[in-house]
């Protein structure tokens, strides 16, 4: 009877550990991190509530977009790969920092346009 108990207290245990550990995220690159915790792809991993991913960042600039922006959906990544490739020389600076900068730069300036101008005083 105790073997039986303890089969079944370790299969309860192990479930519980492999159900909080899928949902810790650490997704690949190419996946989404789900507002429940799982990875994936689609919309409903990469929609909204995305926490972390490929999209994650995308959807945070049209999420804080003005709503009467004209330009709100024309931020999307599909629409910034797709701009990406026909600018070979974007965000390939002779370091990895110039690149970095560069890019941040450019979404600095989509941040701004989309009308979430964030400019505090310095004290």
């Amino acid at each position: 009877m105790n073997t039986y108990r303890m089969l079944i207290f370790a299969g309860l245990l192990l479930a519980g550990i492999l159900n909080s550990a899928a949902q810790n995220c650490g997704c690949s690159p190419d996946l989404c991190c789900s507002q429940w915790g799982y990875c994936g792809s689609g919309d409903g991993y990469c929609g909204p509530g995305c926490r972390e991913g490929p999209y994650a960042f995308f959807n945070g600039i049209v999420d804080q977009s003005d709503a009467g922006c004209e330009g709100r959906g024309f931020y999307t990544r599909a629409a910034f790969l797709e701009a990406l490739g026909n600018y070979a020389e974007f965000g390939s600076a002779s370091s990895e920092d110039g690149s970095r900068r560069e890019i941040a730069a450019f979404f600095a300036h989509v941040t701004h346009e989309t009308g979430r101008k964030m400019i505090s005083p310095i004290m």
